[in-house]
Parts: C-alpha cells; structure tokens; sequence
C-alpha cells in the first residue's frame, strides 16, 4: 500500500463518534498529556501544552462527575454556573460535596479519606499554577503581567505523580458508586416508573370512575 495513503488513514479521525460528551473529552485530553509525558521530547519544549491538557482533563472530569452525581445526592450545588465555571477549587468543592452525600445517602462502604486529602492537596497545587485556565495558554494575562517569573520552575514529574495518586477518585468513584448503589438506584427507577404509570391511569380513568 501507498505509504502516503498509509498516513493519510492514521490520520483520518471520526471526531463525530468520539465527541459524544466530556467524558470523552476529558479522556482524549488525559491520553494527550500522557503521551507528551512519555515523549522523548525535551520537556521545556513541550511543559505548557503538556500541563494545559492535564489542567484541563481536571476541569472537564470534575465538571463531569459533579453532573453525574447531582443526580443521586439531592444537591444542586455548582449546577447552575458548571458552564461558566473554570476555576478548580470551585469545581473540586462541588464534587466532594456531592461524592459525599452520594457516600452518606447510598451507605458507601469505601475507605476515601486518603483520596480525599490527595485529592485536596494535589488541587491547591493546581489551582496555584493555573487558577483560571489562562497561565498554560497565554504567556501574559490581561493586565499583561507575565505569568511566570524568569526563574519559576514546575516538577512535572511530581505533580505527574500526584495526578496518579488521585485518578482513582476523580476518575473511578461514578464506578465504585454505580457497583455499590446499583441495586438502590434500579429501585428508585422502577418506583419512579410505577409513580407514572399510576399517574397516566388516574388521567385516562372513564369519567364514569370519576
């Protein structure tokens, strides 16, 4: 086979069937920055687009687990700004407070104190890089103050780590949280169901029956 056609075919991508949700954003921008990370590339020259993706795979993921467990926690906190919202202290508070309620109401048995403190410290490190999604992008911000001083330095490799320290929780807890409250949930479906099937035959009762 023609080696142009060869390239051209690794290249063609089907973004239409991979763009469904954040979830999938999410992913693509954490598969992104795994593969700068390994690259063999000097890492001055790739260290901003590299820590852009994963600032924003944590944006994206904690927008995503904050919609997603709304839905079982009785909580609509951060729901009404998720879109307009890009700070991740903000978004990483909202999230525990649902992950915590869903523990609370669903009787979780998980042992999440030492995801939670990781969890706590690895985004105040975040959000001191990069508050506001602007510092990985622009080299100055709008009152044109540069945002990193000439002799300011990033450990990626441990904040690489510490990113591995807290994907269980950020990543996995919508899986910990469905296996455990599966049972309870398809409950609350199916009472849900029977609500409006009840609700349906009250409203088409024969008038005789009224």
């Amino acid at each position: 086979m023609n080696p142009e056609k060869i390239e051209q075919s690794k290249r063609f991508s089907h973004v239409g069937m991979h763009s469904n949700n954040n979830d999938t954003y999410a992913m693509q921008y954490k598969e992104a920055f795994d593969t700068l990370y390994e690259s063999s590339k000097p890492v001055d020259i790739i260290a901003l687009p590299m820590m852009f993706l994963m600032r924003h795979y944590l944006e994206l993921i904690l927008k995503s687990n904050i919609m997603y467990f709304s839905k079982f926690s009785d909580s609509k906190s951060m729901l009404k700004n998720i879109k307009s919202e890009h700070k991740l202290q903000p978004l990483a508070n909202a999230f525990q407070e649902h992950w915590t309620l869903v523990v609370k109401k669903y009787k979780l048995k998980i042992d999440d104190e030492k995801y939670i403190k990781s969890f706590k410290t690895f985004i105040k490190l975040m959000e001191q890089l990069d508050k506001y999604s602007m510092s990985f992008r622009y080299a100055h911000d709008k009152d044109d103050e540069k945002h990193f001083e000439l002799d300011e330095t990033i450990d990626i490799y441990n904040i690489k780590k510490s990113l591995d320290d807290v994907l269980p929780f950020i990543q996995h807890s919508s899986d910990v949280f469905y296996d455990q409250a599966e049972q309870y949930i398809e409950l609350e479906k199916e009472m849900m169901r029977e609500l409006e099937r009840d609700l349906i035959a009250d409203m088409y009762l024969p008038s005789d029956y009224m």
